[in-house]
């Protein structure tokens, strides 16, 4: 059985371009997020994340999975293998006002308990990662997701 989805929303005051191009390229992934990113942003393409030295035990550990949709300045959804089961992440970029809402959503998560322990961690890990991708693109502040413990 799988579980609820993990859900957010933000609204970043930048323009749908530029949010795509920072979600859609590893220099952007990599002033908010990762490390080290690489992504072909492209149905069949592929997307690797890794970070180093997060949270109190220093740990590295790196992430991957395939792009299924990329809509230019729309929507990015790729999969990846954070717990036991792959899930799928998808952003949605809408125009509003004077910037861009984003709406988050990751889903695919099972009852298994590595998949449970991950969607805890992940529900946390991405309302902080929208905050960092917000700062970032609002503010200039290339604070990254392993500078607040991941």
């Amino acid at each position: 059985m799988n579980l609820p989805a993990i859900k957010h929303s933000v609204y970043i005051k930048a323009s749908p371009e530029t949010v795509y191009r920072t979600i859609t390229t590893s220099e952007g992934w990599n002033a908010w997020f990762t490390d080290e990113a690489r992504i072909d942003p492209k149905p069949g393409g592929e997307i690797y994340f890794k970070w180093e030295n997060v949270g109190c035990d220093n740990l590295t550990f790196e992430d991957h999975g395939p792009v299924l949709e990329a809509i230019p300045n729309e929507k990015f959804v790729f999969k990846w293998n954070p717990g036991v089961t792959q899930t799928t992440c998808t952003f949605i970029l809408n125009p509003q006002d004077d910037g861009t809402l984003i709406s988050f959503t990751e889903e695919g998560y099972t009852e298994d308990p590595k998949d449970l322990q991950m969607l805890v961690e992940c529900a946390t890990g991405w309302g902080e990662a929208l905050t960092l991708l917000k700062i970032y693109l609002e503010h200039g502040i290339a604070y990254k997701y392993s500078d607040v413990g991941g």
